[in-house]
């Protein structure tokens, strides 16, 4: 690879500098977002493909607020060849129904699931705030406890 285009942007006496304020003042890289309660908004929401290629329920999140403000809460669910995919399904079903969509939310076949995914984020993603409970080690990491519109 050619670096020196990258070498061409930079002042390294500058870069030089601010590593050592990096350094000297570690920040996002040696913090993780702590379990609590959190305002958020809705950056991502799809189903996307895991590693292996099966489906799964992500979404991204940013903290509108607080400590960790600007920072991103995530949440996965994979709903396919899991030991209960109905219950992984039927979880997801329940997450979004808390968005208070226009949508109905069924579930007929993934395909159609992916697409009403994405079509209840169109919905709210703009429009709606949320207070979560956020828990990194639970299997909802992310727990709707409002829902509000965004100011």
């Amino acid at each position: 690879m050619d670096f020196s285009k990258f070498d061409a942007n930079i002042n390294t006496e500058d870069m030089a500098k601010q590593i050592e304020e990096a350094k000297a003042n570690p920040q996002q890289s040696d913090r993780q977002v702590e379990a609590g309660n959190y305002t958020v908004k809705i950056e991502k929401m799809e189903i996307a493909a895991t590693k292996d290629g099966r489906p799964m329920f992500k979404v991204q999140c940013r903290i509108l607020d607080g400590d960790f403000k600007k920072w991103c809460l995530f949440m996965n669910r994979v709903i396919y060849g899991t030991k209960n995919d109905a219950n992984m399904i039927a979880s997801v079903i329940g997450w979004l129904e808390k968005l208070e969509p226009q949508t109905p939310v069924v579930f007929k076949n993934y395909s159609q699931f992916s697409e009403l995914v994405l079509d209840i984020f169109e919905e709210v993603a703009d429009s709606v705030e949320l207070d979560v409970e956020y828990d990194p080690d639970a299997f909802n990491s992310i727990s709707i406890t409002e829902v509000f519109d965004a100011e």
